[in-house]
């Protein structure tokens, strides 16, 4: 029932590289603020998020944020006991799910709340996905109730309602969900208002709707919310146009006033959309081809000369273990079939191959010049190449997209759906 461990303590910095490593985050998160630390009498917290790209949610959310987190996770995943026993060291619960075929599911369900609420009363931020499951779209979906009940459950211990509950909106984004060297970026909004909810205190049927609804309108305005059906695939392709115009994240008034207008058109958007793709135009689930073009027509193509002096770095990164990405990548394309999944898989074998080849490198290095001194020398050496040839790698993937798409026509759906929004576009605040 511990409100931290030393574990997650340990591992954290390598999963932030690890993540790093895999996609560009931005280590500077919108809304941290609201989770400083307020001393060992500061409140209780529980962060809910929308649940879209597996269980690299809440790697992300680990890595980027400062408190120790502790999330609800399905417990499928607990069945290995190596893997059990690292979980719940770094903090993780199991939820079970009705596909989990468990007789006494309820009752392993109530232990996991109890235990959750006892962390809660020692000060613990915990984590939980209301949606009750993952889908790879950038949308919030219906929630389901368990998340209320918790927070009513734990309202009603005294110990948390001495110490302060506060229930946080959390946007954990990946601009493309298996995507090397794509965006990935988290920002927590302010606490929900819990007040003024009737029958919350005794965990009445209609607290949790009313709750419910309330936490689902705060993750919307602090989340990308994009249409649904078959409006998504063109609406996201609008989205990330003006990601690459604007250089990052597109207020909801933008896209809201983006997904009006497919609305009002929505054949035509979707005939549009599809022209585009049988012109060689990836699809913005898969390709940065419309980041591509926002970055392009926005004037902000990327430029290779600034990151000359990185190219020595790149080389040795590229030579020693940069070349992974390139055979995970599309192995895990192969072996997994949930796109959800797939950065789940690619970060931790990334980590581990690059990890391990850096090692047997510098190993070797130690034993030809016969020195235990080239050892760590060497590693340090290959991970500031690394360090230092990123943002060339960045430029390099982002160059090749953008010089690919000038090669093409530009198509009717770019010209009629996504550049008249240029100049109404604003980033996010």
């Amino acid at each position: 029932m511990h409100a931290r461990h030393i574990v997650y303590r340990i591992i954290r910095p390598w999963g932030r590289w690890g993540v790093s490593l895999w996609h560009r985050i931005d280590r500077q998160v919108v809304g941290a603020e609201h989770l400083d630390d307020r001393g060992p009498d500061g409140p209780a917290r529980l962060l809910f998020a929308g649940h879209q790209n597996g269980l690299a949610d809440p790697v992300l959310a680990c890595v980027l944020l400062e408190p120790q987190l502790h999330f609800f996770t399905r417990a499928d995943v607990f069945r290995n006991r190596w893997a059990r026993a690292l979980l719940l060291r770094l903090n993780m619960m199991p939820i079970f799910r009705p596909k989990d075929r468990v007789k006494d599911m309820a009752d392993r369900n109530r232990a996991t709340f109890e235990a959750a609420q006892q962390r809660l009363e020692r000060g613990a931020t915990c984590g939980i996905f209301p949606e009750a499951g993952h889908r790879e779209e950038r949308r919030i979906r219906r929630f389901r109730h368990g998340s209320a009940r918790f927070i009513a459950g734990a309202l009603q211990r005294p110990a948390v309602a001495e110490r302060g509950l506060e229930v946080l909106p959390m946007n954990l984004d990946f601009e493309r969900y298996e995507g090397y060297r794509t965006a990935a970026r988290v920002r927590v909004a302010a606490p929900i208002d819990l007040s003024g909810i009737p029958g919350l205190a005794e965990d009445a049927g209609s607290a949790r709707v009313v709750l419910s609804d309330r936490m689902r309108e705060a993750l919307i305005d602090c989340s990308l919310h994009l249409l649904e059906g078959d409006a998504y695939e063109p609406h996201l392709a609008v989205c990330r146009y003006l990601e690459g115009a604007l250089g990052g994240r597109v207020s909801n008034a933008t896209l809201q006033l983006a997904g009006q207008q497919i609305m009002a058109e929505a054949d035509t958007a979707l005939r549009d959309y599809q022209a585009a793709l049988d012109a060689g135009w990836g699809a913005p689930r898969t390709s940065d081809d419309f980041a591509a073009a926002g970055r392009c027509d926005a004037e902000r193509s990327t430029a290779l000369l600034p990151h000359l002096w990185r190219w020595p770095a790149w080389i040795l990164f590229m030579a020693t273990a940069g070349w992974w990405p390139r055979i995970i990548a599309p192995a895990a394309a192969r072996r997994v079939k949930q796109v959800a999944f797939r950065t789940t898989f690619s970060i931790p074998v990334n980590m581990m191959a690059v990890s391990m080849t850096w090692i047997v490198l510098s190993l070797g290095l130690g034993v030809a010049m016969g020195s235990p001194w080239v050892v760590p020398l060497s590693l340090l050496l290959l991970r500031g190449a690394q360090h230092v040839a990123m943002p060339l790698e960045d430029a390099l993937i982002d160059n090749r997209t953008e010089r690919r798409v000038s090669s093409l026509p530009p198509p009717r759906f770019v010209e009629r759906w996504c550049r008249p929004l240029l100049e109404e576009a604003h980033p996010a605040g």
